[in-house]
């Protein structure tokens, strides 16, 4: 079973690193910035910055609304984006990537389409213990409004989740698992694999949030076989204000 927190596999040089990090040559209190939330979001490097500056300064324009060259230039390098989260997540198609405002609005995209259409009176939703509250409160409300029931992982004194527990609760009114791939608070990397394919066998559909493990684990959604995956830019060195959802074609 995976669990605590996540090591670094290779060294790196650190100082050249921070050089990538404008913000990290400022002082705080008159000393050299040390930056460690990056758990609530990420600093952003010097390519990145230079990326927005370019696009502000050379082709601003609305995406999809124009067919000027502005607008097709912009058009093109937005679409060329989606090929590139569709690489890193090693997704099977382009039209499988579905692009919001964070990770809470793709999970609730998935709350307010898929399940309140496909969840009726006595179907079951399970989360865990360990959810940030964008994966706890979007299921008690469409479970309050479909009338479904939900369900909760236990979790042991080690953060870890209990995963007989979990085979419990699982039975042929499961409709949907929700949980996520790494703990916000403790930084527990959870069995994913076995979850999804537990939940598979009962005809579950599977959402990971992925916010924690995007930026520190190589993801592979055909691998994983999960049928959504939400993640956000801005705790992965991208900007603010943009997210990801990952859905299967087949779903």
């Amino acid at each position: 079973m995976e669990t605590a927190t996540i090591n670094a596999t290779h060294t790196f040089d650190v100082a050249a690193i921070r050089k990538d990090f404008p913000i990290l040559r400022r002082e705080v209190k008159g000393h050299p910035l040390v930056y460690f939330d990056n758990a609530a979001t990420s600093q952003k490097p010097q390519s990145v910055i230079d990326a927005l500056v370019h696009y502000y300064s050379f082709n601003n324009a609305n995406v999809h609304r124009g067919i000027h060259s502005l607008a097709e230039e912009a058009t093109a390098d937005f679409e060329a984006t989606r090929d590139t989260v569709k690489n890193f997540i090693n997704a099977s198609s382009r039209e499988e990537i579905i692009y919001t405002r964070g990770t809470t609005e793709s999970i609730n995209l998935v709350a307010y389409t898929w399940a309140r259409q496909n969840l009726k009176q006595g179907d079951e939703l399970i989360i865990s213990g360990m959810e940030h509250h964008s994966n706890i409160v979007p299921w008690q409300i469409i479970c309050e409004q479909n009338k479904a029931k939900l369900k909760v992982i236990p979790v042991n004194d080690n953060g870890e989740l209990l995963i007989d527990e979990y085979k419990a609760l699982l039975n042929d009114r499961t409709r949907l698992v929700a949980v996520n791939h790494v703990s916000n608070a403790m930084g527990t990397v959870n069995p994913v694999k076995e979850i999804i394919n537990l939940a598979h066998k009962h005809g579950a559909v599977v959402l990971i949030d992925g916010a924690q493990s995007a930026m520190h684990l190589d993801i592979d959604v055909q691998e994983l076989d999960c049928d959504f995956f939400a993640f956000s830019s801005h705790k992965l060195l991208g900007p603010t204000g943009m997210g990801i959802l990952y859905g299967k074609k087949t779903c």
